[in-house]
Formats: structure tokens, sequence, C-alpha cells
């Protein structure tokens, strides 16, 4: 079970698509009607991953791959999601707990 928030990492882009919740991950079709690739993957609060598997309905769900990412392994992704939007003094950013961190991407995508 997902811990929202969450972002979905592309592979091959440093840009991170920030998930509010659940509703926001049903209610935004791209986001699960997308095809994508397998070594993409949603990071939840707790730094679970998940795969965007297709389902039978080409609907994407998330599965469990019982991966988990540390908070300097999820800092490194906000970080370089910052950098690529154009932020400054990104090596400055901080976050004492993974959904602190995920929860940066949306402040970043605000600005």
């Amino acid at each position: 079970m997902v811990t929202w928030p969450a972002v979905i990492s592309i592979s091959g882009d440093a840009e991170l698509i920030y998930v509010a919740d659940q509703r926001d991950w049903e209610d935004a079709a791209e986001l699960h009607l997308l095809a994508y690739d397998e070594a993409d993957y949603l990071l939840d609060a707790c730094g679970s991953a998940y795969r965007l598997t297709t389902k039978a309905d080409n609907r994407v769900m998330p599965e469990p791959t019982g991966e988990t990412r540390t908070l300097p392994e999820v800092l490194g992704l906000v970080k370089a999601h910052a950098a690529q939007s154009g932020s400054c003094c990104v090596s400055k950013l901080y976050a004492p707990t993974i959904q602190a961190a995920i929860e940066m991407v949306r402040s970043l995508d605000h600005h």
C-alpha cells in the first residue's frame, strides 16, 4: 500500500512528478494511463519503490518492488529535480525525513 505523498521517477530524466494522494493518482488520467518504462518507478513517503505495471484495462497500478530508498538517496533525486527546474542553492536543500523531501518537490514545482 502506497504511503502518500509520492513521486514518480522517470528513467533517464531528473524530473520528478509529485502525487499528493490516492485521489490525485486516480483523478490524473495521465499518471495511470501512461506507458511507463520498466525502469520508471513510484517512490512513496516511506522510501518504498513501486513498479508501474500496466494492467489488462490499460490502467497502471503501483506494485511493490520490495526495494526502499534511503533519505540521502531521496534527497539526491530531489536535488537533481531542483537543479533541472532551475532552482538555485540546490546543494543546501535538506529534509529531515523522506516524506519532507517528497513534499519539497511540490513546493519546488510551485515556484
